[in-house]
């Protein structure tokens, strides 16, 4: 059964204690303290998980653990300085070890990290049935550049209570999310009304006695008492549990009652209906689900829709072979005649009568063939159809024909029965969307045009609202936060850009910069030189190099001084504040992405709202159009038909 133990005490010089000494005891570190100039180290069987956890601005050596207790050390100047704050807490055995992690984490990260103060945990398992952890806490606030003033807000009893409180909320949450039912309360048993009987203290004969395995008056009186107080606590739990359960079942009940009022009476007529089509609840993913198999539904039917339609052209297609075969049968039968009525006995038409014969002859042979095409066009539709013989054939296409009208009806019908219920979830979805919006804006009273918003910006709104633990946010609020952070994002591009010109600038200043040396170098070798300088007065080459010399070193010079450099040692200084400024590039491209998370929700929020607003100015037109038509009455229409 999860237990619950949270401790607090003051870590204090008064006591003769020490921040190192402490933190090594718990870590299992050596440490060296370095007020006193002594070693610490305790020796421990089983090796302490540890963790410092420390506020986004903290210096970096705060991961040291040596260097931040003695930072907190030196920090304290009375000799009865509180250096530190131990909490101590029990933790649910319940839990795998890194479950037990994560929970003690997410808890000091939650309570005292974000209240400025760092953290350095020890879990010890030394006891596999008492996992605990340990937690340092400095009583400093802490800057980038160490630590400063004391924070005596952290001192309350009311603070106390509260971490006190959370720690049994995050552990019935780990325990609840890994379906575990045991949970634990801050609560004396006295407050949670639990009339528990104390144990009576052994004395040390009656323990050596229990020790040996021999029953004790004391010991009886002790187990008795125990199996009392675990009946009690049983009890105490199922009545938490049904006042938990009864709890959860009214939210519910307000919860459903205060969503239903936002419906008008034809969208529950509609809910109802939707309802008794699904056979339960008529929520958006059920009513999604459902249109999911209508559509799937739909699409059957309309493949045995073509499936029948397909047979029936099939049927058709075999019925015009057959009647072309029997087209050319009689045919066949018609030349076969006129051969037998043939006169072969008459001399005066033995040349009509072979012509004729002849002719027939050529009649009957292209009808056999024709025959044979059709039938062997016939053999693939035998296949498919299953028949062998013309009668098969026809007691088929019978059946068929007698059964195709009702086949196509009865699809037909489907079809409608499908669309009748689409209509339903359409009609339920429309009303859930409608209450959905209806309920959002009921937080925006002044704001008319919040009733004209679609369901998509509602759903933005909501969304934003839930982020900020189900606050409302005056439209006020998110236009100013989002002109706010834009115009910071716009700043923070500019610093990227001074970087990016200041670089490009210098650059270019480097290279003029190079040319300039060189150009400055070769004048001065002239200039210093005798022999040079001499050459110049009688050499017009030697006077002309050196002339453009001058002129180049100049032109370098004055390019550079437009860069902003005026020589070696001011690009140089120059050189090192752009690498200072460069250093600053990751921070402000990670302000950037902070200011960028949730921009594009609110601005297309603000845009939602902004279509809104244009959606109720043509209403407001568009009624306004209606009342300004002049009405005309009867008499006057019949004039003017007249």
């Amino acid at each position: 059964m999860a237990i619950y133990h949270f401790s607090a005490q003051m870590i204090s010089r008064s006591k003769g204690q020490s921040a190192v000494a402490a933190a090594a005891y718990r870590s299992g570190e050596r440490l060296k303290d370095e007020r006193t100039n002594e070693r610490k180290f305790y020796k421990r069987e089983v090796k302490p998980e540890t963790m410092i956890l420390a506020p986004s601005h903290a210096p970096e050596w705060v991961q040291d653990r040596n260097r931040l207790w003695n930072e907190v050390e030196a920090s304290e100047t009375r000799k009865n300085s509180q250096v530190a704050r131990e909490i101590n807490i029990a933790l649910p055995r319940e839990l795998s070890k890194p479950e037990q992690v994560e929970l003690i984490r997410g808890y000091v990260q939650k309570e005292f990290i974000e209240q400025g103060m760092i953290a350095d945990v020890a879990i010890h398992r030394d006891d596999q049935e008492n996992p605990h952890a340990h937690v340092m806490l400095t009583t400093r606030e802490i800057s980038e550049e160490g630590f400063t003033v004391k924070n005596r807000d952290w001192n309350t009893k009311e603070l106390l209570e509260q971490w006190r409180e959370q720690w049994a909320e995050h552990a019935n949450k780990a325990l609840k999310r890994e379906g575990i039912q045991d949970r634990i309360s801050h609560l004396s048993h006295e407050a949670r009304g639990l009339e528990v009987l104390p144990t009576v203290h052994l004395g040390h004969v009656a323990h050596e006695m229990e020790k040996r395995g021999v029953e004790s008056d004391r010991g009886n009186i002790n187990r008795d008492r125990e199996e009392y107080n675990r009946v009690v606590v049983d009890l105490q739990k199922y009545r938490e549990e049904k006042r938990a359960l009864e709890r959860e079942l009214t939210r519910q009940q307000e919860q459903k009652q205060n969503k239903e009022r936002f419906y008008t009476a034809a969208e529950r007529v509609h809910l109802q209906e939707a309802a008794k089509l699904l056979q339960t609840e008529p929520t958006l993913p059920n009513i999604t689900k459902k249109r999911e198999q209508l559509h799937q539904w739909e699409k059957e039917v309309h493949t045995h829709t073509q499936a029948i339609r397909l047979k029936q052209d099939t049927i058709n297609e075999v019925d015009n072979h057959y009647k072309w075969v029997q087209t050319f049968k009689n045919q066949i039968e018609q030349a076969q005649q006129r051969i037998d009525q043939i006169n072969w006995l008459n001399p005066l038409k033995i040349k009509e009568n072979r012509i004729t014969k002849e002719k027939a002859i050529q009649e009957i042979a292209f009808a056999n063939n024709q025959i044979q095409s059709h039938d062997e066009k016939l053999n693939d539709y035998r296949i498919r159809l299953e028949f062998s013989t013309e009668k098969e054939f026809r007691d088929i296409q019978h059946l068929y024909q007698t059964n195709y009208p009702r086949l196509l009806e009865e699809n037909r019908q489907t079809l409608g029965h499908i669309h009748h219920e689409r209509d339903v979830l359409e009609k339920a979805e429309t009303a859930h969307r409608s209450a959905f919006v209806r309920r959002v804006v009921s937080s925006y009273p002044e704001r008319p045009e919040m009733r004209y918003i679609s369901y998509e910006t509602a759903q933005k709104i909501n969304k934003l609202q839930t982020l900020n633990q189900n606050k409302v946010i005056p439209i006020e609020q998110m236009e100013k936060t989002l002109n706010s952070r834009k115009n910071e994002i716009q700043r923070l591009h500019g610093e990227l850009d001074r970087v990016d010109q200041h670089r490009s600038r210098l650059q270019h200043a480097e290279r003029y910069l190079k040319h300039y040396e060189q150009q400055h170098t070769t004048v001065e070798k002239i200039e210093n030189n005798p022999f040079l300088k001499g050459k110049i007065l009688i050499s017009k080459s030697a006077k002309q190099d050196y002339e453009q010399a001058i002129t180049k070193r100049d032109q370098y010079h004055d390019l550079m001084k437009n860069e902003g450099v005026s020589g070696r040692t001011d690009f140089q200084s120059q050189t090192e504040t752009l690498k200072r400024m460069e250093t600053q590039i990751p921070k402000i491209e990670n302000q950037i992405q902070s200011q960028q998370n949730g921009l594009d929700l609110l601005e297309s929020i603000i845009k939602g709202i902004e279509q809104a607003t244009r959606n109720m100015q043509w209403d407001q037109q568009r009624q306004n159009r209606q009342q300004q038509k002049p009405k005309r009455g009867k008499q006057q229409q019949w004039g003017m038909d007249r």
